[in-house]
């Protein structure tokens, strides 16, 4: 079928839905298609901005999420964002906030933390410096997943973040994860590996991606570090990923042999920055922020509303 005709049928279907208020059934019976089919149809009628949804939301809501969510957790700043038509959009608004979050706390010699993500990767994007600081510094968290995409590494968002600001960088030159403890022990004593870890130790600000239990989107699975049962087990032990540790619900990090072998920040070194913000979107995102939260490991959240909806239902903050 030819993509216009595709896309006749399509709108069809998306029209005797919502303006025809017709169920799916009757859809599929109407025009000779399966009812898996009329449901593929109304998905697709959404992808391609055929189907764009309008909430009717005060304005002020995202704020007052916000401000019940900062006080609920006990946080310094959180931010509620739109969460757009899709994933993309709620990522660039994100990226946006974050921006300006950044642009708003800027200091002459501030050190800035950044791990790796898609919504990071949304944030580097979006950046645009207010004024240069070259006396300031933007460092790697954690060590490379040498992937060819940028969004799934950190060393390229550090320097682009680095060149936007017109300052100095540094990266972890290692991998996020090494076969053993003993060849961590043996790169931890590299004079440049410890210099850089000296300079985790003297963060002001950080910005961080928190992973979902999903071990499809886990980085440590999708780099190849892990295999699919490995991942799929830590998915099913509850663990979620901050900065390529594994904590659950808790905050706490069992001993399942990954710490050991990994290179980048220490929860602990985490946990002692003044300022961490997590960003991120979606509905699998809310237990990872409490976990995040529990350990001490955030205390900013720049999120959108599906993320902040999802915390409010989790906690039964009314």
């Amino acid at each position: 079928m030819e993509q216009s005709e595709k896309r006749k049928n399509i709108i069809k279907v998306a029209k005797l839905y919502y303006y025809g208020k017709m169920s799916q059934d009757d859809i599929a019976q109407m025009m000779g298609i399966s009812r898996p089919k009329v449901s593929r149809m109304l998905a697709a009628a959404h992808q391609y901005n055929i189907v764009q949804i309008v909430i009717n939301d005060p304005l002020f809501s995202n704020t007052e999420t916000a401000e019940k969510l900062r006080a609920h957790f006990g946080l310094k700043k959180v931010v509620v964002v739109s969460a757009g038509n899709n994933m993309d959009e709620a990522k660039d608004n994100i990226g946006k906030a974050a921006s300006e979050f950044l642009n708003e706390n800027l200091t002459d010699s501030i050190r800035i933390g950044i791990a790796w993500g898609t919504t990071l990767n949304a944030f580097v994007s979006r950046f645009q410096a207010a004024r240069s600081v070259p006396k300031a510094k933007v460092v790697q968290l954690v060590g490379g997943t040498y992937s060819q995409t940028m969004h799934m590494d950190g060393r390229e968002l550090v320097k682009t973040l680095a060149k936007k600001l017109k300052c100095q960088f540094s990266l972890l030159q290692s991998p996020l994860l090494v076969h053993n403890p003993h060849l961590k022990e043996l790169l931890m004593e590299e004079p440049e590996t410890m210099e850089h870890f000296a300079l985790l130790k003297d963060l002001d600000i950080a910005f961080v991606g928190i992973g979902s239990s999903n071990y499809k989107n886990s980085v440590l699975y999708k780099a190849k570090y892990l295999d699919e049962s490995e991942a799929r087990n830590l998915s099913e032990m509850g663990l979620c990923d901050i900065c390529g540790h594994q904590i659950d619900i808790n905050g706490q990090e069992p001993d399942i042999g990954i710490a050991g072998r990994l290179i980048g920040i220490s929860l602990d070194d985490l946990a002692k920055i003044p300022m961490v913000i997590g960003l991120c979107a979606g509905n699998d995102k809310a237990m990872p922020i409490i976990a995040g939260i529990h350990g001490g490991y955030l205390n900013g959240l720049i999120i959108d509303e599906i993320a902040a909806i999802s915390l409010l239902e989790a906690e039964k903050i009314k």
